[in-house]
């Protein structure tokens, strides 16, 4: 059987476990097609996958690969799998539970995958899937955010909250942004209507309005959601990919908490967006593969700014 290179780990662990490493090249099953990896990117969920926080779900026997966002070359096609021709330039994100980006060829059923939009590179293009489909999810699926109206987003400088900003620009929303001192640079020429230092300056002084939406992007825990709420109008949404807070009695505010789903139509309406040039690539780094564990060792102490992609080269 023939066999490529992989970053993966055989036990949870810190950023050391992950490893160069062989296994066998897969093969496609029917609706399903392999691609050579191009590219993929560092998320959060990457690291919770290395600790163990999903060991009910992901099998080490023998390893575990990480990785959902990927780009790269269809080589082969399984049974029925229609949509593509080979050597189609692909892009997507993968069931979290299978092993995933981080090594030379994936296999995925072929509605999970796109065209990459022309003029996108293979770095671009694997910066785009899990941030966006979330911050669609977010923002955009149920109708949270209309158009025109005002929004805070805390945590504004990780993959999600810069997709947040673009797709909250297709809808002239009126945006707040709140990151930490070293990474406000990432938000220069993003024309925000104010930039806040959480770490230097108190939101809740700072903000000069209310807001329709808040999207929580940060590791708050409930009790210090709780002030943030104050900053919304009476019928407002507070939303958030990190759990929600109680809800005062009384009050008129819906809690929205939001995970990344895997959804075709998401990601074509995405692919569309950045096609029509209304949203664009989020990479701010790129990194080679074998780089993998000092990337999670810098998100791990906060010094991982914006969206990392990898080159997944051996």
């Amino acid at each position: 059987m023939e066999e490529m290179n992989v970053m993966a780990f055989t036990e949870f662990g810190p950023p050391d476990v992950l490893r160069p490493m062989k296994r066998e090249v897969p093969k496609p099953q029917e609706g399903e097609l392999l691609v050579k990896v191009k590219c993929a990117s560092f998320n959060p969920s990457d690291a919770l996958v290395r600790k163990g926080a999903f060991r009910k779900i992901i099998s080490l026997d023998p390893l575990h690969v990480p990785g959902v966002d990927f780009s790269g070359l269809i080589v082969a096609k399984g049974p029925h799998a229609e949509r593509f021709q080979i050597d189609d330039r692909v892009y997507g994100y993968l069931d979290i539970r299978r092993n995933g980006s981080y090594e030379e060829y994936v296999t995925l059923l072929e509605e999970d995958a796109c065209k990459i939009p022309r003029g996108l590179t293979f770095e671009e293009a694997a910066s785009i899937p899990l941030s966006y489909l979330t911050a669609y999810e977010a923002l955009m699926k149920n109708g949270t955010l209309k158009q025109g109206q005002s929004m805070l987003i805390y945590g504004a400088t990780g993959g999600v909250g810069l997709a947040s900003i673009a797709l909250a620009k297709t809808m002239e929303a009126k945006i707040y942004a709140v990151a930490g001192t070293e990474s406000l640079s990432l938000l220069k020429g993003k024309d925000l209507l104010k930039i806040m230092d959480y770490k230097k300056e108190n939101i809740l002084e700072e903000m000069p309005t209310k807001v329709d939406v808040l999207l929580n992007l940060a590791p708050l825990k409930k009790e210090d959601m709780v002030p943030l709420l104050s900053l919304l109008q009476d019928q407002g949404t507070f939303v958030s990919t990190t759990g929600v807070p109680d809800l005062p009695e009384g009050s008129g505010i819906t809690l929205l908490s939001v995970q990344t789903k895997r959804n075709k139509e998401h990601l074509a309406q995405i692919t569309k967006l950045l096609e029509e040039n209304k949203i664009t690539s989020l990479r701010t780094s790129t990194w080679p593969i074998t780089d993998a564990p000092l990337v999670h060792r810098l998100h791990e102490v906060g010094k991982l700014l914006g969206k990392a992609v990898f080159q997944v080269e051996f």
